[in-house]
């Protein structure tokens, strides 16, 4: 996997977290935390792919538990807890301030790409979300190096 992790969350911080945002995270999601806790990739930003938006987009970060302000779960979700499906969560970003949201709600599971600021030319008032894989794990694997 390329990322360099920022250490280890353990089942009780996951729970906890759990409790906070009242919902359950995906398995795959979760033993990410556990193995990594979130991070930065290995080779600095390595990117995903949006289909809707033809793009590679580079990651910045991707959250962890108990981690500094910046980069810490329970901020971002608390912070955007009202601008999002329900069932949601912000998990990452990229450089340019578009997050990467993980969406657990059955009718839109996955993590998609938040594009809050309208970076993309496909990016409106309407619609600025876009799918990037069906789960955790797919979007995670799917990371390239730049």
């Amino acid at each position: 996997m390329n990322i360099k992790g920022f250490g280890k969350a353990t089942d009780e911080m996951i729970s906890n977290f759990e409790k906070h945002i009242g919902f359950s995270l995906p398995e795959d999601y979760k033993q990410f935390l556990r193995d990594y806790n979130g991070g930065t990739s290995i080779v600095r930003y390595s990117t995903f792919y949006v289909e809707e938006l033809n793009d590679n987009i580079p990651l910045d970060v991707m959250y962890g538990l108990g981690i500094e302000r910046p980069f810490d779960l329970i901020k971002w979700y608390d912070e955007y807890k009202n601008d999002l499906f329900s069932n949601s969560i912000v998990i990452g970003d990229d450089p340019g301030s578009g997050k990467i949201v993980l969406i657990t709600d059955p009718e839109f599971k996955g993590v998609y790409y938040w594009d809050q600021v309208f970076n993309s030319e496909q990016s409106s008032e309407d619609k600025n979300t876009f799918e990037i894989s069906e789960s955790f794990k797919i979007f995670i694997e799917g990371l390239k190096n730049p």
